[in-house]
């Protein structure tokens, strides 16, 4: 594109150029890697919960068992 700035729309008089554009790009690009990562992170602490619940309930069931005979 070139350096001059493009009107958004006939009614906002303000200009971007292509250096803000990019800047406004980056921005949105770093939220949305942040937010998924955060997202990513939180699916796995969830992963590993139930894993430990599933754990206790099942060594529960063992000791329960192992207590009957």
């Amino acid at each position: 594109m070139s350096d001059t700035p493009q009107r958004i729309s006939q009614y906002n008089p303000r200009n971007l150029t292509e250096d803000d554009v990019n800047a406004v790009v980056d921005e949105l690009e770093r939220r949305i890697v942040e937010r998924f990562f955060s997202n990513v992170g939180k699916g796995v602490w969830q992963l590993v919960w139930r894993a430990l619940i599933a754990l206790m309930v099942l060594l529960a069931a063992y000791g329960a068992t192992k207590g009957a005979n």
